[in-house]
């Protein structure tokens, strides 16, 4: 071999010896502490959280820049924790010790899939709120409760005991109240805070008293115990069903499905943007990670399926009846974007009634994999469709439907971005919306003998339709109408939210098409612990 070659190589040896170095120490460290190694992704965002507080105590400056770009470096972190997680941690999976603080949390690919989600959102609202102009003061605070929120959800999807769910629930709402009433002189940011906190406090009251009511039942609140006691024949005593009814409805508050839906409206229209973009997507992903894990785990005996199924599939019809049809008289962006975000968690819910029907192996169907992936597009969808109504805000535009009259004159690169974006709300091809459509619709058409599955096909295809109306009508605003305020000009958002609406709408219309594979076996990897042994919790 030629000496310099050979010498390359040794260098380049030492190079990745010395730089491997660190990495086998932090895994040395993380298998004798793991406990603290499973909750790094959270201390991660907490330690953000108190360096942004110690910059803003000793500093009198406006250092809102370097405390979004810290946030973002904290969420970074996290992400990358969790990618160590994935890769270094498979023996966890493997023996079902995926548990900690005494079986109150539960890290699995599920819990590790969900958060990823929530950390990509982070980055992508952080950025977007760098060119927002209209949170002027308290902006340190609206990032230190964006990062709070984050880690009450972080914690959310990896509950597997009641108690956990209650608290990281109430942690994560308390954020997201204070976030809803941050203009606290503007009455309509007020409304909007109160009525997050009056029927926030209620659906937590139907949570905890259902929690107590099983409490009392079984003597235990870990889901795993509640599994195997149910198993044992407890699994349709008069109290458990009624905390199950109960528990569904508390969680149908926490993400907005019909008939309890009447606070999401209100919610959205008087909150900042940023904060309705907050609001439309992380609660409402936690609460569906929080209720698959409860679905699939503690109430999984197919006695206990016969209760919740046809509670599903009210609210699934009802969602997306009342929230298609109510978007149709919408002159509001955000109140449209609302009643819109109920009819898609209606879609949600026909992929979990899909996985119901199996007998065996409910985290292998296609239903439950349907149910994840529309659950990762939405995220992205809504988070785009957001940002861009920012965009708007910025530039000279309200709220008000008629600001993106004429949008195509003062903007061609961001109307074409919105546009791909209502397409895959819609469910046309190419875009991955048009795929995530296709597998809950497919996961419930395989069981076309019950006949209440035909009844939701047929719900879910007409109200598609109607859907597809008020998307196109909006699209129509963008490419035919002129703009309505005479002040219109061309304008150019600044590129670090051109980025973080570049991203999502680039991932909703490749993954459609060149790498339609790729989001599937993500979601196909996401499965949770459906068991555990004595001792395994840590």
């Amino acid at each position: 071999m030629n000496p310099l070659l050979e010498t390359l190589f040794v260098i380049w040896g030492r190079i990745t010896y010395l730089v491997g170095l660190p990495a086998q120490a932090f895994g040395e460290w993380a298998w004798q502490h793991t406990a603290y190694y499973l909750l790094s992704p959270e201390i991660s965002l907490l330690i953000g959280v108190v360096i942004i507080c110690l910059i803003q105590v000793f500093s009198k400056r406006d250092n809102f820049l370097l405390v979004v770009w810290i946030a973002i470096i904290a969420v970074f972190g996290n992400f990358i924790m969790t990618i160590h997680m994935m890769y270094y941690t498979s023996r966890y999976y493997t023996y079902a010790l995926g548990m900690w603080w005494g079986g109150l949390e539960t890290l699995d690919p599920y819990a590790l899939f969900f958060k990823q989600l929530m950390d990509w959102g982070d980055i992508l609202l952080l950025l977007a709120l760098i060119g927002y102009p209209f949170i002027k003061k308290y902006k340190v605070e609206f990032v230190i409760l964006l990062l709070c929120g984050t880690i009450a959800f972080d914690l959310m999807v990896g509950s597997s005991d009641l108690l956990a769910v209650y608290v990281m629930t109430e942690f994560g709402g308390i954020c997201a109240y204070i976030m809803a009433a941050y203009y606290k002189k503007d009455l309509r940011s007020l409304e909007s805070g109160l009525k997050y906190f009056i029927t926030g406090a209620a659906s937590s009251t139907a949570l905890l008293f259902a929690m107590s009511i099983l409490y009392g039942t079984l003597n235990t609140t870990n889901f795993y115990e509640i599994q195997r006691l149910l198993s044992q024949g407890g699994a349709m005593l008069p109290p458990v069903v009624f905390s199950i009814v109960l528990i569904l409805v508390a969680l149908g508050y926490k993400v907005g499905l019909a008939p309890f839906h009447l606070w999401v409206a209100d919610v959205y229209e008087g909150a900042p943007t940023p904060v309705t973009a907050f609001v439309s997507v992380f609660p409402k992903m936690a609460g569906y990670a929080v209720l698959l894990r409860l679905l699939f785990i503690p109430f999984n005996d197919p006695s206990i399926k016969a209760v919740w199924v046809p509670v599903l599939i009210v609210m699934s019809i009802l969602s997306m009846t009342i929230g298609n049809v109510m978007a149709l008289r919408q002159t509001s962006f955000k109140r449209m974007m609302a009643f819109s975000g109920i009819g898609h968690m209606g879609y949600i819910l026909i992929g979990i009634v899909a996985a119901a029907y199996v007998t065996a192996e409910e985290t292998s169907s296609i239903g439950f994999y349907a149910s994840l992936y529309y659950v990762l597009i939405y995220f992205f969808l809504n988070l785009g469709i957001f940002i861009t109504a920012m965009t708007v805000e910025a530039h000279g535009g309200t709220d008000h439907m008629e600001s993106y009259n004429g949008l195509i004159r003062r903007n061609a690169f961001m109307t074409v971005l919105i546009t791909i974006l209502l397409a895959a709300l819609i469910g046309l091809p190419p875009t991955t919306g048009f795929i995530a459509k296709f597998l809950v619709f497919y996961s419930i058409t395989y069981y076309y003998t019950v006949p209440w599955n035909l009844v939701l096909v047929i719900f879910a295809v007409v109200t598609t339709v109607i859907g597809a109306y008020y998307y196109m009508k909006l699209a129509y605003r963008m490419w035919a109408l002129p703009p309505i305020f005479e002040q219109a000009r061309r304008f150019e958002p600044m590129l670090l939210m051109r980025v973080a609406i570049l991203v999502p709408t680039l991932l909703i219309l490749l993954l459609g098409f060149l790498f339609v594979s790729v989001p599937f076996d993500y979601v196909k990897n996401a499965w949770f612990l459906t068991w555990y042994t004595e001792g395994a919790a840590i």
